[in-house]
């Protein structure tokens, strides 16, 4: 796939989201162009996730010291970690969450749990803070400020194969329906050579990383393998895409983890009456939103599909004067459900019409008094062009511009 332009360049012309000094480096402020993008995406795999069965928590952005000591976060991820906030008061650190893991165990332990409830599928657009080194920013690519699209399935042990099929056949399912191609996937090992970065006995990590290789291998899947690239708790299976820059950054990702369970005290009464360990798969087919939208504006170079357009129409009056008279028109297509705006702006029709392109709106509507007076309009979709009446307009949005069915 080659890209045309970088989406730090689509986001800036299409009013995508800023950086402020004040704010702080990699925090992007999301602008309404932006969360429009973010909010249809969450639509999408929010239904998509609901007909599969998870059940969605909401977890606070920060928690206390202990918690990811007993995670594991503060001894092999502490250098991404932000400070801690010391809380006097109480005389104990708080630390802004890097992962939603560990509340999402917390949710798993918080009632007692049985065989019959396994899978439990548990899923959150969770708002997570990394202390990315200020020269690994990059736009959206790279932040310090990212909510991810995160769901962790507890498992027993024995359904560990057919449900990672189960989330590898979603994680396909969403880019198709996206359109995205040329991705492929990491296969994430441990380096034997590195035994204190990676927890668990040797047995659990040959166990895993096999039923892994198995699900690629099955599903006859595009992979490769990197040893040293998985996560401390387990192996993990690494969408891996190239951005415009040519850096592969992993878009999304699926971890198998068998120590996690026992670090939180995790346990379900099994067929048998007995207490067992389950397993959790970790998944995000979204990865976060910052990076996953990065990759849609440069893949699409800009000109997204129907549903995920900030701007799906664009109302450009041929003169100054005929603003008020498109209003009516304006609010009936607010009323049938899309994104539409008016141009305002001063100039010659022909450089509005060129500038708004800037905001890659899905299609634009050129009106003056022959289309007042006459009912009919100069539809541009892109490289196509038509003459219809507003409820033609209409029914054409809502042909090209319907979520994709979940």
């Amino acid at each position: 796939m080659s890209y045309q332009f970088d989406h730090r360049q689509l986001a800036d012309e299409m009013d995508i989201f800023f950086f402020d000094e004040e704010i702080g480096a990699g925090l992007p402020v999301w602008l309404p162009n932006g969360v429009a993008i973010r909010d249809q995406l969450e639509k999408f795999i929010k239904e998509l996730e609901r007909q599969h069965g998870y059940e969605r928590v909401v977890s606070p952005h920060l928690g206390r010291q202990d918690l990811y000591e007993r995670s594991g976060h503060l001894s092999c991820f502490d250098e991404s970690m932000f400070p801690p906030i010391r809380w006097e008061e109480e005389k104990k650190s708080y630390y802004l969450k890097p992962m939603n893991c560990p509340h999402h165990h917390k949710v798993f332990k918080a009632l007692p749990r049985s065989y019959r409830q396994l899978p439990l599928r548990i899923a959150e657009y969770g708002q997570v803070y990394r202390y990315e080194p200020s020269g690994s920013l990059r736009g959206l690519g790279r932040v310090r400020g990212l909510c991810q699209n995160d769901a962790h399935i507890y498992i027993d042990p024995s359904d560990s194969s057919a449900e990672i099929l189960r989330v590898l056949d979603l994680h396909e399912h969403c880019y198709k329906k996206l359109g995205l191609k040329g991705y492929r996937y990491r296969l994430s090992l441990r380096d034997p050579s590195r035994p204190s970065d990676f927890q668990g006995s040797d047995a659990h990590w040959i166990e895993s990383e096999e039923i892994l290789r198995g699900a690629l291998q099955l599903r006859q899947l595009e992979w490769f393998e990197g040893v040293g690239e998985a996560a401390f708790y387990g192996p993990k299976i690494d969408v891996q895409m190239k951005m415009r820059s040519g850096h592969e950054e992993s878009i999304a990702s699926i971890q198998l983890d068998f120590n996690s369970a026992e670090r939180f005290d995790l346990s379900y009464s099994s067929r048998s009456g007995n207490r067992e360990r389950p397993w959790i798969v970790h998944r995000a087919p979204f990865g976060s939103h910052e990076r996953f939208v990065a990759l849609l504006l440069e893949y699409f170079d800009g000109q997204l599909p129907g549903w995920l357009a900030p701007i799906q129409v664009m109302i450009i009056p041929v003169s100054h004067k005929e603003i008020d008279r498109c209003r009516p028109m304006y609010n009936e297509l607010l009323r049938a459900g899309f994104r539409v705006k008016i141009d305002e702006s001063q100039g010659s029709l022909s450089k509005r019409i060129l500038f708004n392109h800037r905001y890659r709106p899905f299609l634009k509507l050129v009106i003056g008094q022959k289309e007042i007076d006459g009912g009919s309009m100069r539809l541009q979709h892109r490289e196509e062009k038509h003459e219809l009446d507003l409820k033609g307009v209409i029914e054409f949005l809502q042909e090209r511009c319907a979520m994709p069915s979940p």
